[in-house]
């Protein structure tokens, strides 16, 4: 696909940059689905990879539990035992992944 003026009003300021390597099949894959979003191939890479990237640390900072595993969790914060205390500095005391605020 050509680089195109609309492309480039789109790009941002870009100052790092990665290599990977890939299949000639992956790469024909991704180009196709580039080409069919009017993206290029590193616009398409670049946006995909973001997106897992977003996917996976939510999955480590978001906890979905049903009614009944919720109601066990407050009743234990609400019953502070040396159990429960020890768990939560453990929780609390272990680096995050997240970049800083």
């Amino acid at each position: 696909m050509p680089y195109t003026s609309l492309m480039a009003s789109r790009a941002s300021t870009k100052t790092r940059r990665i290599e990977i390597r890939i299949t000639e099949e992956e790469r024909s894959l991704e180009q196709a689905a580039a080409t069919v979003n009017g993206e290029t191939l590193s616009e398409f890479v670049r946006r995909a990879a973001r997106h897992e990237a977003e996917r996976t640390l939510a999955e480590r900072t978001r906890y979905v539990v049903d009614d009944e595993a919720a109601q066990r969790f407050l009743t234990a914060l609400e019953q502070r035992s040396a159990d429960v205390e020890r768990g939560l500095r453990q929780l609390t005391e272990k680096p995050s992944v997240l970049p800083a605020a």
